[in-house]
């Protein structure tokens, strides 16, 4: 064999697969850096959609145990902890979309949730389509509602909004602006 004739080809080779997986185990390092952003991030979204959704429904409570639900005021600063973390929640003042007077042929009489609908009736009757009166609406009217949350936190980079509508049946004197 002849040793000075050989070119170092093996050396050659072996340097390129060398180059070759290192550029391999980098790719995977990224990757995987990359991927554990989108991870928080996706984390972040979803802790901040459950603050919202939190908000929303302690909302939805206070209007319930208040008297008069459009005198529940907006919430700016609303702070929900989700995920370990505390987030703070813009909650919309809730906004009245309809209101629908309930006629005494509507209720039932034996229903303890219907009886004070029967205490006061309202003293306007309702107009039909046809330009008609009904009878005279009850002291209850069925309301439309929409409650908005939304987050905007800056730590994180996470925005989400929740609207939420609620149905309910409310005294003659609660208004709907």
């Amino acid at each position: 064999m002849n040793r000075g004739r050989q070119s170092g080809i093996t050396l050659v080779i072996a340097l390129v697969m060398l180059i070759v997986l290192s550029l391999l185990v980098v790719s995977a390092i990224r990757f995987g850096n990359i991927n554990l952003k989108i991870t928080g991030n996706v984390q972040s979204e979803a802790e901040a959609m459950v603050a919202a959704q939190l908000a929303v429904e302690k909302t939805i409570k206070t209007m319930i145990d208040t008297p008069n639900m459009s005198t529940v005021a907006a919430q700016p600063t609303l702070t929900v902890s989700a995920g370990g973390q505390d987030y703070s929640v813009n909650v919309a003042k809730p906004a009245c979309l309809f209101n629908k007077n309930i006629s005494n042929t509507e209720l039932n009489p034996t229903d303890p949730k219907d009886l004070p609908c029967f205490e006061g009736a309202d003293s306007e009757k309702i107009i039909t389509s046809e330009n008609k009166l009904t009878s005279t609406p009850t002291a209850c009217k069925n309301q439309q509602w929409d409650v908005q949350a939304s987050v905007n936190d800056a730590r994180s980079g996470a925005r989400t909004t929740v609207l939420q509508g609620v149905a309910t049946r409310v005294g003659a004197e609660v208004q709907c602006p």
